[in-house]
């Protein structure tokens, strides 16, 4: 099916991002984007530098997650099998700090 995807997905492919309401980051009001890729075989860092143009949060703060769970930055979508149209869920990194 992966293979298959790939072959009729051709051209610009439009992906939404769900963005959670955080107090305190003013760019961060709960809505949603919709960033537009070349191709589904673009990293998902990419992607993260597509929402931070958008929203001014920077990609190194932002964790996206989809169907299969946390998506790495150096994979692609189409590793991850995400399709047109499928909505991406943004949140906050957090890094250092005690955990609870």
């Amino acid at each position: 099916m992966f293979l298959i995807l790939l072959l009729f997905v051709q051209g610009p492919v439009r992906i939404t991002v769900s963005v959670p309401t955080v107090e305190g980051e003013g760019t961060l009001k709960g809505q949603t984007l919709e960033i537009m890729i070349h191709t589904l075989s673009e990293s998902i860092s990419l992607v993260k530098e597509k929402i931070a143009n958008e929203i001014a949060l920077p990609a190194n703060k932002q964790k996206l997650s989809g169907r299969a769970g946390f998506l790495k930055d150096n994979l692609s979508l189409a590793y991850y099998n995400i399709s047109p149209g499928e909505t991406l869920l943004l949140g906050l990194r957090e890094r250092g700090g005690r955990k609870r």
